[in-house]
Protein backbone atom coordinates (compact mmCIF):
# COMPACT_ATOMS: atom_id res chain seq x y z
CA UNK A 1 0.00 0.00 0.00
CA UNK A 2 1.21 3.50 -0.79
CA UNK A 3 1.09 6.56 1.48
CA UNK A 4 -2.35 7.69 0.28
CA UNK A 5 -3.87 4.28 1.08
CA UNK A 6 -2.41 4.30 4.59
CA UNK A 7 -3.68 7.83 5.18
CA UNK A 8 -7.15 6.81 3.94
CA UNK A 9 -7.26 3.84 6.34
CA UNK A 10 -6.10 6.01 9.25
CA UNK A 11 -8.69 8.67 8.38
CA UNK A 12 -11.47 6.08 8.21
CA UNK A 13 -10.52 4.65 11.60
CA UNK A 14 -10.37 8.10 13.25
CA UNK A 15 -13.67 9.25 11.73
CA UNK A 16 -15.47 6.08 12.84
CA UNK A 17 -14.12 6.37 16.39
CA UNK A 18 -15.37 9.96 16.53
CA UNK A 19 -18.75 8.85 15.15
CA UNK A 20 -18.97 6.15 17.82
CA UNK A 21 -18.20 8.75 20.46
CA UNK A 22 -20.76 11.21 19.09
CA UNK A 23 -23.46 8.53 18.84
CA UNK A 24 -22.73 7.31 22.37
CA UNK A 25 -22.98 10.82 23.84
CA UNK A 26 -26.17 11.59 21.93
CA UNK A 27 -27.88 8.35 22.97
CA UNK A 28 -26.93 8.97 26.59
CA UNK A 29 -28.34 12.51 26.37
CA UNK A 30 -24.98 14.06 27.19
CA UNK A 31 -25.29 17.82 26.70
CA UNK A 32 -22.91 18.60 23.78
CA UNK A 33 -20.63 21.62 23.76
CA UNK A 34 -21.54 24.01 20.90
CA UNK A 35 -19.17 24.17 17.96
CA UNK A 36 -16.52 26.88 17.80
CA UNK A 37 -16.76 27.57 14.07
CA UNK A 38 -20.42 26.54 13.65
CA UNK A 39 -22.35 26.93 16.95
CA UNK A 40 -25.40 25.29 15.35
CA UNK A 41 -23.74 21.86 15.63
CA UNK A 42 -21.95 20.19 18.51
CA UNK A 43 -18.21 20.52 18.95
CA UNK A 44 -17.77 16.79 18.37
CA UNK A 45 -19.73 16.96 15.10
CA UNK A 46 -17.60 19.93 14.12
CA UNK A 47 -14.47 17.90 14.90
CA UNK A 48 -15.74 15.05 12.69
CA UNK A 49 -16.32 17.42 9.76
CA UNK A 50 -12.91 19.03 10.27
CA UNK A 51 -11.22 15.62 10.45
CA UNK A 52 -12.84 14.56 7.17
CA UNK A 53 -11.79 17.80 5.46
CA UNK A 54 -8.17 17.74 6.69
CA UNK A 55 -7.67 14.02 6.11
CA UNK A 56 -8.98 14.09 2.55
CA UNK A 57 -6.82 17.12 1.81
CA UNK A 58 -3.78 15.13 2.95
CA UNK A 59 -4.92 12.09 0.96
CA UNK A 60 -5.32 14.22 -2.18
CA UNK A 61 -1.83 15.69 -1.71
CA UNK A 62 -0.36 12.20 -1.22
CA UNK A 63 -2.13 10.94 -4.35
CA UNK A 64 -0.91 13.92 -6.38
CA UNK A 65 2.76 13.73 -5.41
CA UNK A 66 2.76 9.94 -4.84
CA UNK A 67 6.04 9.81 -2.86
CA UNK A 68 7.97 6.59 -3.36
CA UNK A 69 8.58 5.38 0.18
CA UNK A 70 10.51 2.27 1.08
CA UNK A 71 8.66 -0.85 2.21
CA UNK A 72 10.19 -0.44 5.69
CA UNK A 73 8.83 3.11 5.97
CA UNK A 74 5.37 2.09 4.76
CA UNK A 75 5.43 -0.86 7.17
CA UNK A 76 6.28 1.50 10.02
CA UNK A 77 3.40 3.80 9.06
CA UNK A 78 1.01 0.86 8.93
CA UNK A 79 2.18 -0.36 12.36
CA UNK A 80 1.75 3.15 13.76
CA UNK A 81 -1.87 3.07 12.54
CA UNK A 82 -2.79 -0.48 13.54
CA UNK A 83 -1.28 -0.63 17.03
CA UNK A 84 -3.42 2.20 18.48
CA UNK A 85 -6.42 0.84 16.56
CA UNK A 86 -6.06 -2.62 18.13
CA UNK A 87 -5.56 -1.05 21.57
CA UNK A 88 -8.82 0.84 21.04
CA UNK A 89 -10.59 -2.37 19.97
CA UNK A 90 -9.40 -4.27 23.03
CA UNK A 91 -10.26 -1.54 25.54
CA UNK A 92 -13.65 -0.55 24.12
CA UNK A 93 -14.62 -3.98 22.80
CA UNK A 94 -13.66 -6.19 25.75
CA UNK A 95 -12.80 -4.10 28.81
CA UNK A 96 -15.09 -1.06 28.73
CA UNK A 97 -17.58 -1.23 25.81
CA UNK A 98 -19.21 2.14 26.45
CA UNK A 99 -18.97 3.28 22.83
CA UNK A 100 -21.17 0.53 21.37
CA UNK A 101 -24.25 2.21 19.84
CA UNK A 102 -27.62 1.25 21.28
CA UNK A 103 -29.95 -0.51 18.83
CA UNK A 104 -33.58 -1.59 18.78
CA UNK A 105 -35.59 -4.23 16.90
CA UNK A 106 -36.02 -1.98 13.87
CA UNK A 107 -32.27 -1.41 13.57
CA UNK A 108 -31.66 -5.15 13.89
CA UNK A 109 -34.20 -5.91 11.13
CA UNK A 110 -32.48 -3.57 8.66
CA UNK A 111 -29.00 -4.85 9.59
CA UNK A 112 -30.24 -8.43 9.17
CA UNK A 113 -31.59 -7.62 5.70
CA UNK A 114 -28.30 -6.00 4.67
CA UNK A 115 -26.18 -8.89 5.92
CA UNK A 116 -28.39 -11.63 4.48
CA UNK A 117 -28.51 -10.00 1.04
CA UNK A 118 -24.74 -9.67 1.17
CA UNK A 119 -24.25 -13.30 2.23
CA UNK A 120 -26.63 -14.64 -0.41
CA UNK A 121 -24.55 -12.85 -3.00
CA UNK A 122 -21.33 -14.39 -1.70
CA UNK A 123 -22.31 -18.02 -1.19
CA UNK A 124 -25.07 -20.53 -1.84
CA UNK A 125 -26.89 -21.37 1.39
CA UNK A 126 -28.36 -24.85 1.80
CA UNK A 127 -32.11 -25.09 2.30
CA UNK A 128 -31.77 -26.14 5.95
CA UNK A 129 -29.71 -23.02 6.70
CA UNK A 130 -32.35 -20.88 5.04
CA UNK A 131 -35.06 -22.64 7.05
CA UNK A 132 -33.11 -22.13 10.28
CA UNK A 133 -32.62 -18.44 9.51
CA UNK A 134 -36.33 -17.93 8.84
CA UNK A 135 -37.30 -18.31 12.50
CA UNK A 136 -35.20 -15.47 13.99
CA UNK A 137 -35.82 -13.24 10.96
CA UNK A 138 -39.60 -13.54 11.24
CA UNK A 139 -39.46 -13.12 15.02
CA UNK A 140 -37.33 -9.97 14.79
CA UNK A 141 -39.51 -8.46 12.07
CA UNK A 142 -42.72 -9.08 14.03
CA UNK A 143 -41.21 -7.54 17.15
CA UNK A 144 -40.20 -4.47 15.15
CA UNK A 145 -43.85 -3.92 14.22
CA UNK A 146 -45.36 -4.44 17.68
CA UNK A 147 -45.59 -2.27 20.80
CA UNK A 148 -44.51 -5.07 23.13
CA UNK A 149 -41.51 -4.21 25.31
CA UNK A 150 -39.39 -7.31 25.69
CA UNK A 151 -37.85 -8.46 28.98
CA UNK A 152 -34.05 -8.20 29.24
CA UNK A 153 -33.48 -11.89 28.46
CA UNK A 154 -35.29 -11.63 25.09
CA UNK A 155 -33.44 -8.41 24.32
CA UNK A 156 -30.15 -10.17 24.98
CA UNK A 157 -31.00 -12.89 22.45
CA UNK A 158 -31.95 -10.32 19.82
CA UNK A 159 -28.74 -8.39 20.50
CA UNK A 160 -26.72 -11.60 20.26
CA UNK A 161 -28.24 -12.18 16.82
CA UNK A 162 -27.24 -8.63 15.83
CA UNK A 163 -23.64 -9.25 16.92
CA UNK A 164 -23.56 -12.51 14.95
CA UNK A 165 -24.73 -10.64 11.83
CA UNK A 166 -21.92 -8.09 12.21
CA UNK A 167 -19.39 -10.86 12.84
CA UNK A 168 -20.57 -12.61 9.67
CA UNK A 169 -20.01 -9.37 7.75
CA UNK A 170 -16.52 -8.99 9.21
CA UNK A 171 -15.71 -12.62 8.37
CA UNK A 172 -16.78 -12.52 4.73
CA UNK A 173 -15.71 -8.96 3.91
CA UNK A 174 -12.45 -7.79 2.38
CA UNK A 175 -10.98 -6.39 5.58
CA UNK A 176 -7.64 -7.66 4.30
CA UNK A 177 -7.41 -4.18 2.77
CA UNK A 178 -6.34 -3.11 6.25
CA UNK A 179 -3.35 -5.43 6.30
CA UNK A 180 -2.35 -6.56 2.78
CA UNK A 181 -2.02 -5.14 -0.69
CA UNK A 182 -5.07 -6.33 -2.70
CA UNK A 183 -4.79 -8.18 -5.98
CA UNK A 184 -6.96 -5.59 -7.76
CA UNK A 185 -6.42 -1.81 -7.71
CA UNK A 186 -8.37 0.04 -5.02
CA UNK A 187 -9.23 3.70 -4.65
CA UNK A 188 -8.54 5.82 -1.58
CA UNK A 189 -12.29 5.80 -0.90
CA UNK A 190 -12.21 1.98 -0.76
CA UNK A 191 -9.44 2.15 1.84
CA UNK A 192 -11.29 4.86 3.79
CA UNK A 193 -14.45 2.73 3.92
CA UNK A 194 -12.38 -0.30 4.91
CA UNK A 195 -11.00 1.73 7.82
CA UNK A 196 -14.42 2.92 9.04
CA UNK A 197 -16.18 -0.41 8.55
CA UNK A 198 -13.20 -2.39 9.86
CA UNK A 199 -13.05 -0.62 13.22
CA UNK A 200 -16.85 -0.87 13.60
CA UNK A 201 -17.18 -4.54 12.66
CA UNK A 202 -14.12 -5.66 14.61
CA UNK A 203 -15.25 -3.73 17.70
CA UNK A 204 -18.56 -5.61 17.72
CA UNK A 205 -16.88 -8.92 16.86
CA UNK A 206 -14.64 -8.59 19.91
CA UNK A 207 -17.60 -7.66 22.10
CA UNK A 208 -19.39 -10.76 20.78
CA UNK A 209 -16.94 -12.87 22.81
CA UNK A 210 -17.71 -10.99 26.02
CA UNK A 211 -21.44 -10.97 25.37
CA UNK A 212 -21.45 -14.73 24.73
CA UNK A 213 -19.84 -15.24 28.13
CA UNK A 214 -22.54 -13.03 29.67
CA UNK A 215 -25.26 -15.14 28.04
CA UNK A 216 -23.75 -18.41 29.22
CA UNK A 217 -23.55 -16.95 32.73
CA UNK A 218 -27.36 -16.71 32.66
CA UNK A 219 -27.48 -20.45 33.29
CA UNK A 220 -26.94 -19.60 36.95
CA UNK A 221 -29.88 -17.55 38.29
CA UNK A 222 -27.59 -15.49 40.53
CA UNK A 223 -25.85 -14.07 37.43
CA UNK A 224 -28.96 -12.94 35.56
CA UNK A 225 -28.84 -9.48 37.07
CA UNK A 226 -25.81 -8.82 34.83
CA UNK A 227 -27.99 -8.95 31.70
CA UNK A 228 -30.59 -6.73 33.36
CA UNK A 229 -27.89 -4.15 34.03
CA UNK A 230 -26.26 -4.42 30.60
CA UNK A 231 -29.21 -4.38 28.22
CA UNK A 232 -30.37 -0.75 28.84
CA UNK A 233 -26.87 0.30 27.74
CA UNK A 234 -27.06 -1.77 24.53
CA UNK A 235 -30.75 -1.95 23.58
CA UNK A 236 -33.26 0.88 23.19
CA UNK A 237 -37.06 0.64 23.47
CA UNK A 238 -37.57 3.76 21.35
CA UNK A 239 -38.86 3.15 17.84
CA UNK A 240 -39.57 5.35 14.88
CA UNK A 241 -43.05 5.39 13.30
CA UNK A 242 -43.69 2.21 11.38
CA UNK A 243 -44.05 3.93 8.01
CA UNK A 244 -40.57 5.44 8.37
CA UNK A 245 -39.11 2.11 9.40
CA UNK A 246 -40.70 0.24 6.48
CA UNK A 247 -39.63 2.98 4.06
CA UNK A 248 -36.00 2.77 5.19
CA UNK A 249 -36.10 -1.03 5.02
CA UNK A 250 -37.50 -1.03 1.47
CA UNK A 251 -35.04 1.63 0.29
CA UNK A 252 -32.06 -0.29 1.71
CA UNK A 253 -33.18 -3.56 0.10
CA UNK A 254 -33.85 -1.82 -3.23
CA UNK A 255 -30.42 -0.13 -3.22
CA UNK A 256 -28.67 -3.45 -2.52
CA UNK A 257 -30.61 -5.31 -5.23
CA UNK A 258 -30.04 -2.56 -7.81
CA UNK A 259 -26.34 -2.46 -7.05
CA UNK A 260 -26.11 -6.23 -7.38
CA UNK A 261 -27.84 -6.02 -10.76
CA UNK A 262 -25.90 -3.09 -12.21
CA UNK A 263 -22.72 -2.93 -10.09
CA UNK A 264 -22.62 0.81 -9.47
CA UNK A 265 -20.16 0.53 -6.56
CA UNK A 266 -18.20 -2.32 -4.94
CA UNK A 267 -20.51 -4.52 -2.89
CA UNK A 268 -18.50 -4.33 0.33
CA UNK A 269 -18.27 -0.55 0.19
CA UNK A 270 -22.03 -0.14 -0.26
CA UNK A 271 -22.89 -2.73 2.39
CA UNK A 272 -20.50 -1.11 4.88
CA UNK A 273 -21.87 2.37 4.26
CA UNK A 274 -25.45 1.15 4.72
CA UNK A 275 -24.61 -0.60 8.00
CA UNK A 276 -22.85 2.49 9.35
CA UNK A 277 -25.72 4.73 8.23
CA UNK A 278 -28.34 2.54 9.88
CA UNK A 279 -26.50 2.22 13.20
CA UNK A 280 -25.35 5.84 13.49
CA UNK A 281 -28.26 7.74 11.96
CA UNK A 282 -31.43 5.64 11.77
CA UNK A 283 -32.24 6.13 15.44
CA UNK A 284 -32.25 9.93 14.99
CA UNK A 285 -35.65 9.55 13.34
CA UNK A 286 -36.87 7.73 16.44
CA UNK A 287 -35.26 9.96 19.07
CA UNK A 288 -37.94 11.17 21.37
CA UNK A 289 -40.65 9.07 19.70
CA UNK A 290 -42.81 6.99 22.08
CA UNK A 291 -42.60 3.23 21.82
CA UNK A 292 -46.21 2.87 20.62
CA UNK A 293 -45.86 5.05 17.48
Amino acid sequence: MDLAANLAIAAGIIVEILLLWETSDRQKNVQPAPGIIAPGISRLQELIALTVLVSWTLIAVAEFFNPQLSSATLGGIQSAIMFPAFMFLFVYGMVHPKLLPRVNEQTIVVITAIVLLSLVGQAELAWYWLAALTVPIVAIFLMALTTFIMPPLFKSLYYFWYLICLFAMAYQSNLNLLFNAPAEPQTSMDYFIAGTAGIFLLLHSIFLVRFFLMLTANILPKNRYLIQLAMPQLFSDEQMPRYKFLTILLVVVAVLLLNRQFGFVPSFSLTSLLILFVVHFMDRAAHGAPRFL
